[in-house]
């Protein structure tokens, strides 16, 4: 089948959707970042606040979770009664998390299906809550948020967690271990979080985990968790200081009034 073009950028779109499918089909398959574990030791504390948001007030809710699979956090606010849609450009994290849902007999309450996060297939103002985990970054930013919006209620929100791109260690990492990630991913920067001031009246940045990146070499201590919880203190400090901010790792996202105009 020939497939026709209307011009070069969407040709270069369809490459870019093209290498995140067959990249993250791969990673659902082999489980190839699962000794990347280590490093999300220090992130309790932003995956909590992630975790409050996202299952506060759930029960009757309509939910939609940005990339899934059977590790996805849509279980956790099924078993509470949410009314859960899951998205995916993989095929297999889209095979997971059904055959999990089955298993955990929550498939009432659990949708899924692969679809492109730019271009969503639901209708205007359906979806109580949007959520995601290190999704963002895969995306092109501007045309994801802008779906966001129209697919959000008007008293709606979204949450996501996600990573930062300025920190000069965590960016030698990266460079160092290309094979881990695409070649189209962006970690977000901070011109990139004035993009969600554009759709959204309301935008909440929570910055996490700087110092914290020292602690991963003491994991197996035994009061680990406290260590940490520490270290966060000292970072939520810190983060205080616009200075700091565009250093840390992560960053969980709220978003709120959807502007409807744009």
């Amino acid at each position: 089948m020939v497939v026709f073009f209307h011009n070069v950028h969407d040709f270069i779109m369809d490459n870019r959707i093209q290498r995140e499918k067959e990249f993250h089909n791969d990673r659902f398959e082999k489980d190839t970042r699962k000794h990347l574990d280590k490093y999300y030791s220090i992130t309790q504390n932003s995956r909590a606040l992630y975790l409050e948001l996202i299952k506060s007030s759930s029960e009757g809710k309509s939910i939609l979770e940005y990339g899934c699979g059977e590790g996805s956090f849509s279980f956790d606010m099924a078993e509470l009664g949410a009314k859960v849609y899951g998205i995916d450009i993989s095929e297999i994290a889209i095979e997971k998390a059904k055959s999990k849902a089955e298993q955990k007999h929550l498939s009432d309450l659990m949708h899924f299906q692969v679809m492109n996060a730019e271009e969503l297939n639901f209708p205007k103002e359906y979806f109580d809550r949007i959520c995601g985990v290190a999704i963002l970054h895969h995306l092109d930013l501007s045309k994801a948020v802008s779906e966001l919006s129209k697919v959000m209620k008007e008293n709606g929100s979204a949450i996501f967690l996600e990573p930062l791109g300025h920190n000069p260690i965590i960016n030698l990492y990266r460079s160092l271990t290309k094979n881990l990630r695409t070649e189209d991913e962006h970690p977000l920067l901070l011109d990139d979080l004035k993009i969600f001031e554009k759709y959204f009246g309301s935008v909440k940045i929570h910055y996490f985990h700087l110092t914290t990146l020292a602690l991963v070499p003491l994991r197996n201590l035994k009061n680990y968790n406290k260590i940490v919880n520490l270290f966060d203190s000292i970072d939520a400090t810190l983060f205080k200081i616009p200075l700091f901010r565009k250093n840390a790792w992560q960053v969980v996202i709220e978003l709120s009034k959807p502007n409807k105009l744009v």
